[in-house]
C-alpha cells in the first residue's frame, strides 16, 4: 500500500511541534533592581522568558507578586508603586521559573543636624555641619543634598557646609533638602580673656596734637582675641580728651591717665602733655 505521508509535511509537523514546546528556562527582568524616592512613584518592569540557549519564548505570561505591599505594590502588568520607606522584593514568575527584583523605597522625611545647637568660640573660627536626610523609617537617604543659609551672616557666615564665626551673638541656620527644612541655633562666643592692654601709646604729646590708641584683648595663651569692644576714658579731660574709638587730643600741659575697658577688664596708660 502506498504511504500517505509526504516527507515535506513530516518535517513541517516536527518543526511546529518543536516550536510549540519551547520551555522557559530563565526569566530576564529589567531593571534588575528598583530604587524609589517618593510615595506613589512608579517603575515599570520589563520581563522576558528565555529558553536554555537564551532565545525569547513568545507569548509568555507573567505573574508578579510583592513581598511587602506596604513598601511596594506591583500590578499585573509589572508596574511597581512605592508605598513607604523600606525594602521589598518583586517576584516575577512564568511557568515553573521565577526571578526576583529587589526594591528599595527611601522617602525623605526629615533632616537631622548632629550636635545642634552648635557653638563657635572665637571670630573667624569654622565648623563643619554634620547633617543627614532621614526617610520615614528613620534611615539615611543616600546622596541627598543639603544646603545651608544663615539668618544673620554678620554673626555666622555659611560657606558650603562650613559655618564661619563673624560676630558675637546667636543666630539661626537653616538646612534645606528639597522641600524639607530644619533650623538650628548657632552661638558665637569669645574665648576666655585673661587680660587687656593698650598699644601704640605715645610717651608724650604736645598741645594740639592727636593720637589714636589701640586696645587689645588677650587669651590665656597670650594671643590677641578679635571682636572685643572697648570704651575709653580720660582721668582729666582738661589735659587730654579721648573719644569712643580711642582718639586722644592733647588740650594743655600736664598728665592724664587713659583707661580702656573691655570684656569686664581694664587697662590704663599715663599720657604726658607738653607745650608746643
Amino acid at each position: 500500500m502506498k504511504s500517505l505521508f509526504h516527507p515535506v509535511m513530516l518535517v513541517a509537523a516536527v518543526s511546529l511541534t518543536a516550536a510549540g514546546c519551547q520551555k522557559v528556562e530563565k526569566i530576564d527582568v529589567k531593571p534588575a533592581q528598583v530604587s524609589l524616592s517618593s510615595a506613589g512613584q512608579k517603575e515599570a518592569l520589563k520581563a522576558r522568558a528565555l529558553t536554555a540557549d537564551g532565545k525569547p519564548v513568545e507569548d509568555s505570561k507573567f505573574e508578579y507578586a510583592s513581598s511587602d505591599g506596604k513598601v511596594a505594590q506591583v500590578d499585573p502588568s509589572g508596574t511597581v508603586t512605592a508605598g513607604k520607606s523600606g525594602s521589598a522584593s518583586i517576584t516575577v514568575k512564568s511557568g515553573e521559573k521565577s526571578a526576583t527584583v529587589p526594591v528599595t523605597v527611601s522617602i525623605p522625611a526629615s533632616i537631622a543636624v548632629k550636635g545642634a545647637p552648635l557653638s563657635l568660640t572665637g571670630l573667624d573660627t569654622t565648623a563643619a555641619v554634620d547633617s543627614q536626610v532621614l526617610d520615614d523609617a528613620g534611615q539615611p537617604v543616600k546622596d541627598a543634598p543639603v544646603a545651608f543659609t544663615s539668618a544673620d551672616p554678620a554673626i555666622v557666615e555659611v560657606q558650603g557646609n562650613q559655618l564661619v564665626a563673624k560676630g558675637v551673638g546667636t543666630t539661626s541656620v537653616t538646612a534645606t533638602s528639597g522641600e524639607l527644612k530644619q533650623a538650628f541655633e548657632v552661638v558665637v562666643a569669645l574665648p576666655e580673656i585673661s587680660a587687656v592692654a593698650l598699644e601704640t601709646v605715645p610717651a608724650t604729646l604736645k598741645v594740639g596734637e592727636t593720637a589714636t590708641l589701640a586696645a587689645v584683648a588677650k587669651g590665656t595663651d597670650g594671643a590677641a582675641i578679635k571682636g572685643v569692644s572697648f570704651s575709653f576714658t580720660s582721668s582729666d579731660e582738661k589735659i587730654a580728651t579721648v573719644d569712643a574709638t580711642g582718639n586722644v587730643k592733647a588740650v594743655k600741659p600736664g598728665s592724664a591717665t587713659i583707661t580702656a575697658a573691655g570684656a569686664g577688664k581694664t587697662t590704663e596708660a599715663k599720657l604726658t602733655i607738653k607745650k608746643k
